[in-house]
């Protein structure tokens, strides 16, 4: 159980703020929600161990702190899919989520939810669980352009959402996502664990697991994903349309193991301002480190860079039913379906290995479903001092793209292409570096 203390400082309110207790008996409230209904804004709700069947919705500032492990909440009502349409949207209709956030500075901390109440039908099957849920915990957007800020979520056990797990939606800034553990966030391609879309925050030490895509933001005002570990997971760490306030995201200090097949560790997305990406590890994901484009639309920017640093990546283990092989750093000008865009990267310190192509930059046709044009964009990488040995191709740079990738350990002194060094096409890569680069982050 929390201290006083220790809940004035997750929550940021003041010690002297009125305690609620929830628990199955003999306290003031036997259920989450008539706690909130009762509280004040800056009190905290302390939820004692025990099953909670409950759909809660916060309206005011306040703390909700259980007792750990053995406080688990549940959805009270069925409501994972909202019909059979895909693209339903969080808050669709029928939607069952299990924390609702309509307020500034709420805090949900030491507890477990579980999107799998056992005392309800209609369940959907997910990685081997009836499951309930939609989500988890959301700050709710539809009010939008009201905005809610700094939501904290710690040391939340979560497991079998559908659809969002931990979801900061409205654009506030300050939110903290810290030390929860995620499962099972696999419902269709539009899951997400961990979300962060328009605002501003952080999220630190998580532990994210069978996951559809783990963690990541979409037009992030300034994101910090740090020590975070994800595996089993189709996309570990990407961040997409980021820097649009110019507050650059960095995502330092992760681990990404074991991806599903096809899967890609991290990724950025049509940024428009810097990316960092350093001191990470990426192994056994079919595409270790990513670039789709860098700039809305084809001569609209020189390339605003991603800087791969002093991350460690290997594709040995990974999962991939692409007879070309996998990729240790994939640059490409093709925004999806979004049609095309300028592409850039830096790449400094990093060992990348054991992939059919160590790193890749090309200039792609823009858009798989209209085929809006010929291949476009610029691509202009820069790349020295890593060590990219023991990949199948060292560095393919295709047609129209600047590499330069010199000063770079290709495994023997040699260089490309000779006596057991990687080979590199399509690059400027002389001069070569005569021994391998000491990585100092491992």
């Amino acid at each position: 159980m929390f201290s006083a203390m220790s809940l004035a400082l997750i929550s940021g309110v003041p010690a002297s703020a009125a305690s609620l207790t929830v628990c199955a008996s003999g306290c003031q409230y036997s259920t989450i929600q008539a706690a909130v209904n009762a509280a004040n804004p800056g009190d905290q709700i302390s939820v004692g161990p025990g099953t909670y069947a409950e759909n809660v919705v916060i309206p005011i500032t306040i703390s909700i702190m259980g007792s750990g492990p053995t406080t688990v909440v549940y959805p009270a009502v069925n409501g994972p899919k909202c019909g059979d349409s895909p693209g339903a949207g969080t808050l669709c209709t029928g939607s069952s989520t299990v924390f609702l956030v309509q307020a500034d500075n709420v805090t949900i901390a030491n507890l477990r939810i579980e999107g799998a109440n056992p005392n309800l039908t209609g369940g959907v099957m997910v990685g081997g669980a009836s499951v309930n849920a939609r989500n988890g915990i959301v700050d709710d957007f539809r009010n939008y352009p009201t905005v809610y800020d700094g939501l904290t979520v710690q040391d939340v056990i979560m497991s079998d959402i559908y659809h969002r797990g931990i979801y900061e939606a409205s654009g506030g800034s300050g939110f903290r996502f810290v030390d929860n553990t995620v499962s099972n966030v696999q419902g269709s391609a539009e899951s997400v664990a961990i979300f962060n879309f328009g605002g501003s925050g952080l999220i630190e030490g998580n532990t994210v697991s069978a996951a559809n895509d783990a963690i990541s933001a979409n037009w992030s005002g300034g994101t910090q994903f740090l020590d975070n570990t994800v595996v089993d997971s189709g996309s570990g760490i990407h961040t997409d349309n980021s820097g649009w306030s110019g507050t650059p995201d960095v995502i330092e200090g992760n681990t990404i193991e074991n991806c599903t097949t096809g899967g890609y560790g991290i990724f950025t997305y049509a940024q428009d301002g810097v990316v960092t990406v350093s001191n990470n590890v990426v192994r056994g994901c079919y595409v270790g480190l990513a670039v789709f484009g860098s700039a809305l639309a084809p001569g609209s920017a020189t390339g605003v860079s991603t800087a791969f640093v002093g991350n460690m990546v290997s594709g040995r283990g990974a999962k991939t039913t692409d007879p070309t092989g996998t990729y240790g750093v994939y640059i490409v000008t093709d925004v999806l379906y979004y049609g095309y865009a300028n592409a850039s990267a830096t790449l400094t310190g990093n060992s990348i290995s054991g992939f059919g192509t160590g790193f890749f930059a090309s200039q792609t046709v823009a858009d798989p479903i209209s085929q809006l044009g010929p291949p476009a964009g610029d691509v202009v990488v820069t790349a020295n001092n890593n060590n990219i040995v023991r990949n199948d191709v060292g560095a393919n740079g295709e047609t129209g793209v600047t590499v330069d990738a010199t000063s770079n350990w290709w495994g023997c002194s040699s260089g490309p292409g000779h006596n057991g060094c990687d080979s590199a096409t399509g690059v400027s890569f002389e001069p070569w570096l005569m021994h391998s680069v000491r990585l100092s982050a491992y």
